[in-house]
This record gives C-alpha cells, structure tokens and sequence, in this order.
C-alpha cells in the first residue's frame, strides 16, 4: 500500500518528469502539495495518480471519442515542426492549424475556431499580446483555452502591460508533459460543455 504522499523526486519518477517540472505543477496547483515544518515538499500520491490517470485517459478512452483542435502562431519554423511531432503521439487531438505570423494566426482563429491557441508572444505583424487582448472581445472565442509559450521574462510580460486572466504562460524550452496537461484539461472542459 503507498504511502499518501511522496517527495518531489518519488512524483518525479512516477510521471516521467524532471523534478523541477513537479516543482512547478505544484505551484500552479496541477498537482496537489504541501510543505513540512523543514520546508519539504509533499505531494499527494492521490493527485499523482489523478494527473497519470488524465494523461492515460486522454491517449486512449478520451481520444477515440473525442477530440481536440489546436491552432499554434509561431514563427520559427522548426518550432512548429516540432510541436507537430508531439501532438501526432497524442491519440486524442485531431486537428492542428499552423500560423507563421501574427496576421494569418488572426485570421486562422476567426476560420477554424480552435478548442486550443498556442501563440508566442514575438511575432511579425500582429505580435502575440494584441492577439490574446483580441481574444478577449470575440463573442465566437469565448470558450478558447489560450496558452502562451515565450522566452520573455514576466517582467517583460508585464512591462507590456501583462496577459488577460485564465491566460496559461509557459517558458522556453517548451515542456511537453506540462502542454499535454493543459491539453487535456481543455479536453476535459470541452466534454462537459457537450453534456
């Protein structure tokens, strides 16, 4: 019988992760924890096999009924093709759309009404923050899940006034295992709008 909690490292272990990316799901509560009177973290064994029961449901029960579009504006071309290469293993998302600028990304948005928006924030034309603030006013993209991936530091983010609430902010390098989360997440929302 396992113990109810485990190190960062022993979470680590089980989900295939680096510590430091534990570290961060805890922060931003996708898996749940607390911190001794030394100031060791513990997380819930519960909450890790709640997030591998997600991943696993999401490549296989989830993904043979349902599915998830994703539209990614980025301008680095080895960039998109390398978030193409990820979400092919992924059996539950069905449709990715691609944008190479700021403009076309706009357009794509208002055309296929994507369940997911990757977006960097440095992009020719229209950059990533006048598109995510966009966002906001369009009635057809209120139930759009937006995830921004930048190598800008928050302070920057926020020097150019910040991102709207419920916006997900990942850094570069792009963690995979944190997108899948998130992907399934909005999964997971998506399937309850539809009950």
């Amino acid at each position: 019988m396992p113990e109810n909690y485990l190190t960062s490292r022993e979470a680590a272990r089980m989900l295939g992760v680096s510590v430091r990316t534990v570290q961060q799901w805890t922060e931003k509560e996708l898996l749940q924890s607390w911190k001794t009177e030394g100031g060791h973290r513990r997380i819930s064994h519960g909450s890790v096999e709640e997030l591998l029961r997600k991943q696993h449901s999401g490549d296989a029960a989830l993904g043979a009924s349902q599915s998830l579009s994703i539209l990614i504006i980025e301008d680095n071309e080895a960039l998109r093709k390398l978030y193409l290469a990820h979400f092919k293993q992924w059996a539950f998302v069905s449709n990715v759309f691609t944008a190479p600028d700021g403009f076309d990304g706009l357009m794509l948005l208002g055309e296929m009404k994507p369940d997911l928006l990757i977006c960097d924030l440095r992009l020719p034309g229209l950059n990533g923050f006048q598109i995510v603030r966009s966002i906001q006013n369009m009635k057809k993209l209120s139930g759009l899940q937006t995830v921004v991936i930048s190598g800008l530091p928050v302070p920057e983010i926020n020097a150019h006034g910040g991102l709207p609430e419920g916006v997900h902010v990942m850094g570069k390098p792009i963690n995979f295992a944190e997108l899948k989360v998130i992907a399934l997440d909005c999964l997971s929302a998506k399937l309850s709008r539809k009950r």
